[in-house]
């Protein structure tokens, strides 16, 4: 059985509402319908194809028996996963909104492959990392925009 793409992941979240407004107020995900799976939680999408299933960290019998995994309080970081990368466009405008929102980020050009990366935490300690594929930035000049 091959795999033809990433459909979705998950985070169990410290602060469900702070996760949901990062992800839809930095990242401009939109809250998608979500069945009811008998716990709170959010799906959210980028354009059409929901891409981040959030849920709360509260204690929830009838998650964990689906979700095989306790999250007990305390939980931090992002367990074995490193990061997730996700495809992006306009980084001025990403930079805009991430120092709105008074994060911390960092960044690397590599011109060699026309490509830009922008890296920030989410509010559960997840690296999310940026792509721009095609970008050509100079560092020099974009740190002297900060």
């Amino acid at each position: 059985m091959p795999i033809t793409s990433l459909n979705h992941y998950m985070i169990v979240s410290k602060d469900l509402e702070r996760s949901k407004d990062f992800y839809c107020q930095v990242l401009g995900m939109e809250v998608a319908d979500r069945p009811d799976f008998g716990f709170r939680g959010y799906w959210l999408k980028s354009g059409q194809d929901v891409c981040v299933h959030l849920a709360s960290q509260d204690p929830d019998e009838n998650r964990d028996r689906y979700l095989l995994k306790k999250h007990p309080n305390g939980t931090t970081g992002s367990g074995s996963i490193d990061h997730i990368a996700f495809l992006a466009k306009d980084p001025e405008a990403v930079q805009r909104t991430i120092k709105n929102h008074n994060l911390q980020f960092d960044f690397r050009s590599l011109p060699d492959a026309k490509l830009f990366q922008i890296f920030l935490k989410d509010p559960d300690d997840v690296t999310i990392e940026l792509n721009f594929f095609g970008e050509v930035i100079d560092e020099t000049e974009w740190r002297n925009r900060l």
